[in-house]
């Protein structure tokens, strides 16, 4: 038996005994070191639902294989991983042709199979992206969102050409997006958010300007720092529909805005907005997970890690035992807190 925080219905969160994981002939098994709470484990939890119940979610983890197939290969024993959680089926187009992100007939660690939030996790060989030694279990458990914002990088065709980005929502996502355009040589990084503690953290992280969008709304603040001329590159991590529409609204002529962020309601977009995708020919470009084949983006963001030159710590708000599971997230969910983005760690004492 092992340690999980899972819920047994919707809603219901429990922390407690459940059966280890086996191991099949191609999978590993993987002690939980680090394991971060995305947002849409939250919703999940406390409103859209998972796939099935009980489930154990968490899809940003790390750890250290302990016992490893006998059809694996490239895995010994002891080896620090972080754990890409999409499981692709490889024989689909999309698999194909190299986007296994796109894949139709996929497998999800933490949402359509148990996740993370354990203390073992049994997972496909072929998942594991070694960590190195430069970097800590504490940064390489957000391998997985940093590799999803670098994806969103590359589905921006001028991300490398641009002197000014604009990013929709402070959080964890729109925080890493900052650092890699930092890192890009991008010189004006705008950022609109609500919350205080993550606005402050906004301007450690490489954000030039962050506006409160309580005070200075995003249209005419940026009108005002363009001239009317719009931003030519934007990153929607909010998911809120004002947001989607502000970001078309912001956008230069031949801008590009990239959606990251998970829709929390239908996308609404007006006349006025439509025409002014037509008129000033504005690409939006949905981005979705991120790859470790044929690309490994996974190990670029290590890469990254391991040289310094992106840091994970300014984003960690909140180390806690994985034992608060159940209250933490509805803490978050309520925003009962003040956090940015919460680790668990399965060795930590309740």
């Amino acid at each position: 038996m092992m340690s999980a925080g899972y819920l047994k219905e919707h809603q219901k969160w429990t922390f407690g005994a459940v059966p280890m994981p086996t191991c099949a002939p191609d999978e590993v098994l993987v002690q939980v070191k680090r394991a971060g709470i995305c947002s849409s484990d939250v919703n999940r939890s406390m409103s859209s639902g998972f796939y099935f119940y009980p489930i154990i979610p968490g899809h940003e983890f790390c750890g250290v294989v302990t016992e490893v197939g006998a059809e694996v290969k490239d895995s010994e024993l002891g080896d620090r991983v972080a754990v890409y959680p999409l499981m692709a089926c490889k024989t689909c187009p999309a698999c194909e042709s190299g986007h296994p992100n796109r894949c139709t007939d996929y497998n999800f660690l933490g949402s359509r199979s148990h996740g993370g939030y354990a203390e073992y996790v049994a997972c496909p060989g072929i998942n594991l992206v070694k960590i190195p030694d430069e970097v800590s279990f504490e940064e390489a458990a957000m391998t997985e969102p940093y590799s999803v914002t670098l994806h969103a990088t590359k589905r921006a065709s001028n991300f490398n050409d641009v002197d000014t980005i604009a990013v929709m929502g402070l959080g964890p996502l729109g925080f890493m997006l900052a650092q890699w355009a930092k890192i890009a040589g991008v010189k004006n990084i705008i950022g609109f958010g609500r919350d205080e503690l993550r606005q402050s953290i906004a301007k450690d992280v490489g954000f030039t300007q962050v506006f409160d969008t309580r005070i200075d709304e995003p249209v005419p603040t940026i009108n005002k720092l363009t001239d009317g001329e719009g931003v030519p590159l934007i990153f929607e991590c909010s998911g809120t529909n004002t947001l989607q529409s502000d970001s078309i609204d912001c956008a230069a002529r031949g801008g590009e805005v990239i959606l990251i962020g998970n829709p929390q309601h239908s996308l609404k977009i007006d006349k006025e907005g439509t025409n002014r995708i037509l008129r000033r020919e504005i690409k939006v470009v949905g981005s979705w997970s991120s790859k470790i084949y044929p690309e490994n983006e996974w190990a670029e963001s290590l890469s990254y890690m391991a040289s310094k030159q992106l840091n994970p710590s300014q984003i960690v708000s909140h180390t806690v035992p994985l034992a608060s599971a159940g209250t933490i997230i509805e803490d978050m969910y309520l925003k009962r807190f003040a956090f940015s983005k919460v680790l668990f760690d399965p060795s930590m004492p309740a």
